[in-house]
């Protein structure tokens, strides 16, 4: 199992991720994704790993996070069985 972690909206203000971009992500950190947006999106992703869902959200094995930046960008995390 992993998770797809994909830029849905907004503007990366570090300039580090831009709309489009996907990184799947198993057990370990991912290369390549800032360290505020790790810090928001890894509690999702563990709980996806481990076969969560979020009450919240209408899909099974999805969510949206937004960057902590304000300004950012938005994440979108999907379960890839």
């Amino acid at each position: 199992m992993s998770v797809s972690i994909r830029v849905k909206t907004g503007k990366c203000q570090g300039g580090i991720h831009k709309v489009g971009d996907e990184i799947t992500v198993d057990w370990t950190t991912p290369e390549g994704i800032c360290l505020g947006a790790w810090d928001a999106l890894s509690s999702c992703v563990i709980a996806l790993l481990c076969g969560g869902n979020f009450p919240w959200e209408k899909e099974k094995g999805y969510t949206t996070i937004h960057c902590p930046d304000p300004k950012g960008i938005t994440f979108e995390l999907r379960r890839i069985e």
